[in-house]
């Protein structure tokens, strides 16, 4: 019983130093003010190193603040558990997925396991290889803390859309 735990606890060291890796190529973690967020609090993260790849093509300014736009409304949406909503204004990519009936009804099931999500705090922001941003919020009910990672691409009719989503939650000590 022991060796297929330490085999499970391997592969997931492995998942999670091949993802935390690969943040080279994103901006440093920061506190971002997003529109109808409440406040959020300063992560810690050290100082830009400076040093950008030029083979990577940089996100325009503006779709960071498209992003961070999309990741309110989105956040807002989630909120007032308006899931169909939430499946709507996501790319192509993300609704292959599953259909729109099987993404309400696991995030009904969610919140009606977790209750609804409240006072979102922006932890962090980078880009995606200069595709896009991904934006990242801790959350909260009476019984757990919740990270929510959403990644957002520009599609070719010009609006930002969820191009990703996942949820994390973890029980209040």
């Amino acid at each position: 019983m022991t060796c297929p735990r330490c085999i499970k606890a391997a592969s997931l060291l492995v998942v999670l130093v091949a993802f935390v890796g690969c943040k080279s190529k994103q901006e440093q973690p920061a506190a971002v003010a997003v529109a109808g967020a409440p406040q959020e609090q300063a992560t810690p993260g050290a100082a830009p190193s400076g040093d950008k790849q030029s083979s990577v093509p940089a996100v325009p300014p503006k779709d960071k603040a498209d992003a961070q736009a999309a990741a309110a409304q989105i956040i807002a949406l989630m909120q007032a558990g308006d899931f169909a909503a939430v499946y709507k204004n996501s790319s192509a990519g993300f609704k292959q997925i599953g259909s729109e009936s099987q993404f309400v009804a696991k995030f009904q099931q969610t919140r009606q396991n977790v209750g609804a999500l409240q006072n979102p705090k922006a932890t962090s922001i980078g880009t995606v290889a200069g595709k896009g941003y991904t934006l990242t919020y801790r959350l909260e009910n009476a019984r757990y803390q919740t990270d929510l990672r959403l990644s957002f691409s520009r599609s070719p009719s010009g609006q930002m859309e969820l191009a990703g989503l996942n949820q994390h939650d973890e029980l209040k000590k």
